[in-house]
């Protein structure tokens, strides 16, 4: 008698810890499908943003903008605005903002866009 108990007592365990296994699966199978569900609008966000980035890139800069450069744009001022944009030291800011571009364009390449 006691072997039947001790029997169907390790059948029920076995069938209990079956159905922990079966929700522990279900659990996991809810929380993946909460997190994709959490993602999905970011992920569709992300597509339309790229759409909009490429159309954007796909259009031709302005005759009006090509023509011109800093450098003559710079020369074409008078003497006296030229003191001004040493004494403010716009070159150096412009120079600084390159350097900043520069470096972080490097990075990326070194990184290979992970940082």
């Amino acid at each position: 008698m006691q072997a039947i108990v001790s029997t169907i007592v390790s059948w029920v365990t076995a069938i209990l810890h079956w159905i922990a296994r079966l929700f522990e699966w279900f659990g996991g199978l809810f929380k993946d499908l909460m997190a994709f569900l959490l993602d999905l609008p970011l992920k569709i966000l992300q597509g339309f943003l790229d759409g909009v980035l490429y159309l954007l890139g796909q259009l031709p800069a302005p005759d009006f903008l090509t023509q011109y450069s800093l450098q003559t744009l710079f020369s074409a001022l008078p003497q006296s605005a030229l003191y001004f944009v040493g004494l403010f030291g716009i070159p150096q800011a412009l120079a600084i903002l390159g350097l900043g571009v520069a470096f972080r364009l490097l990075r990326k390449a070194l990184t290979l866009g992970q940082w």
